[in-house]
C-alpha cells in the first residue's frame, strides 16, 4: 500500500534529478552527495512500490509512473513560484526569495500547522486538530516566518490573525497538499483502473437529483474510487475548490462575480415550481396570479443564493414586489416539515418532491405566470489537472444529466 506522507524535499530532489538528467549533477546543484540524492529517490520508489526513474549510462529519465509524479511536481513548483512572486511584490524589502520553502525543502507538517492555525485562528485548536503539542505548532509557524522573511500571523489576545502574507501562503500550501494527494491517486490509477478520492461539493439539486445516482454508478463501475461530498454555502464551496480541497462543484449557475478563475460547464436545465401542502388555501385553485400568491408567506431560499435571486426576480417582474416570509433555509428536511405543517409556500426544483407528489400531501401550485429555470453546472478551477478518478466521476455525472435532458 502506498504511503501518502510524501516528503516535499524528496519530491524536489526527484524533480531536479529529472531536470538535469544525472544524479551527480543534481547533487552539485542541491549541494548534496550523490548517495544522499540517490537515497531520496529510493525512498520515493519504496513509497510508491514501483520505479520512477530509468537509469542508463547516458543518465536518468522518468518511467511512465515517474512522469506522472514529475507532472505534479511541476504544478507544486509553479504554485510555490507564484507564492514567491506574490510575497515579493507585497513585501519587496522583506521576503527571502531564496527561501527553502520555494525550493520544496520544507517539512509538510509545517505547512499543515500554518493551515490549521489560519483556519481555526488559534494555536491551541490547531494543536488539537493535528494531535501535536502547542509548542510544536508555534515552532512550525516561527520556522516558516523566518524562512520566508515575513510575518504570517498577528498575535492578539483573541487568537492568531493571518496577515495578508499568511492568507496568501495558506492558499498556496492548501493547493500543494492537494497535489500531494493527487500524486498518489495518479500512480494508483496507472494500471488503467481509476483509484483515489473524489471530493465534490453539492448544493440542493445535486444532492437529490445527480449526486446519489452518480455515486451509485461510480461504486458499481469503479470500486477503487472513494467519493466525499461537501455541503455549504456557494461562497465557502468555491473557496474550498480554489484551495484544492474540493475537486468540482455541482450547482445552479452562480453569480458571475463569483466565477473568476472557474470553468463553468452547463449540464442540465432544472425547471422550478412552487409547492404547498394539500391543506394550504391555494392548494386546489387554478391559474393563480402573482398578486394572489404574494398574499401568503414563503419559505425563502438563503439571501444571495441563485434560487433566492430567481424567486425575487419572477415576482418583481410580474408584480413589482418580493415574496415575504419569516423563514430562510435551504434544508430539505426543514422545508418539507414547514410545507406540511405550517402552511408555507416553497420555491424549489420540480424534482424536490417527486416522492411526495403521488400521495397528494404536497402539490405544485397552478399559476398563470411562468416560472424560471435554473442551469445546473459543473464547476472546476481553471487550469487544474484532475486525476483519472475525478474525470471518471464527472463523466458519469454528465451521462446522468444527459439522460435527464433527453427525458
Amino acid at each position: 500500500m502506498v504511503d501518502n506522507n510524501f516528503s516535499l524535499s524528496h519530491l524536489g530532489t526527484f524533480a531536479v534529478v529529472l531536470e538535469l538528467g544525472r544524479i551527480s549533477r543534481a547533487g552539485e546543484q542541491l549541494r548534496r552527495s550523490p548517495s544522499t540524492v540517490s537515497r531520496s529517490i529510493d525512498i520515493l520508489e519504496e513509497k510508491f512500490g514501483r520505479p520512477l526513474l530509468m537509469r542508463s549510462q547516458s543518465g536518468v529519465s522518468a518511467t511512465p509512473q515517474g512522469a506522472l509524479v514529475a507532472a505534479r511536481c511541476q504544478i507544486i513548483q509553479s504554485e510555490l513560484s507564484n507564492l514567491r512572486d506574490q510575497l515579493a511584490q507585497a513585501n519587496s524589502s522583506k521576503v527571502r526569495t531564496n527561501a527553502s520553502v520555494f525550493q520544496m525543502h520544507v517539512d509538510v507538517s509545517r505547512l499543515r500547522a500554518l493551515i490549521a492555525v489560519h483556519d481555526f485562528g488559534s494555536v491551541q485548536r490547531a494543536s488539537q486538530l493535528l494531535a501535536v503539542s502547542q509548542p510544536a505548532v508555534s515552532v512550525s509557524i516561527r520556522h516558516l516566518e523566518t524562512d520566508l522573511g515575513v510575518e504570517l500571523f498577528s498575535r492578539a489576545p483573541t487568537g492568531m490573525i493571518a496577515t495578508p502574507a499568511g492568507v496568501t501562503s495558506t492558499l498556496c500550501f492548501k493547493r500543494v497538499l492537494s497535489e500531494l494527494r493527487k500524486i498518489k491517486d495518479d500512480v494508483d490509477s496507472f494500471d488503467g483502473v481509476s483509484a483515489g478520492v473524489v471530493c465534490v461539493g453539492g448544493l440542493a439539486y445535486s444532492r437529490r437529483a445527480l449526486l446519489p445516482e452518480a455515486i451509485k454508478r461510480v461504486l458499481a463501475s469503479h470500486p477503487r474510487i472513494v467519493v466525499r461530498t461537501v455541503e455549504g454555502p456557494i461562497g465557502a464551496l468555491l473557496a474550498a475548490m480554489h484551495a484544492g480541497e474540493i475537486d468540482s462543484l455541482i450547482c445552479a449557475h452562480p453569480n458571475p462575480a463569483l466565477l473568476e478563475g472557474v470553468s463553468v460547464e452547463p449540464v442540465v436545465t432544472d425547471p422550478m415550481g412552487m409547492f404547498v401542502s394539500e391543506h394550504h388555501p391555494l392548494a386546489h385553485r387554478r391559474a393563480l396570479s402573482a398578486q394572489e400568491v404574494l398574499r401568503h408567506a414563503f419559505i425563502l431560499p438563503p439571501l444571495g443564493s441563485v434560487t433566492r435571486d430567481l424567486l425575487d426576480g419572477v415576482f418583481m417582474q410580474t408584480a413589482g414586489l418580493r415574496p415575504q416570509g419569516s423563514v430562510e433555509t435551504a434544508s430539505y428536511s426543514m422545508i418539507r416539515y414547514l410545507v406540511l405543517h405550517a402552511n408555507l409556500i416553497c420555491f424549489r426544483s420540480i424534482t424536490t418532491f417527486d416522492s411526495e407528489l403521488p400521495s397528494g400531501r404536497i402539490m405544485p401550485l397552478d399559476l398563470d405566470f411562468a416560472l424560471p429555470q435554473r442551469s445546473i453546472c459543473l464547476l472546476q478551477r481553471q487550469g487544474v489537472r484532475q486525476t483519472a478518478a475525478v474525470n471518471d466521476f464527472l463523466e458519469i455525472v454528465r451521462q446522468i444529466a444527459s439522460s435527464y435532458s433527453a427525458a
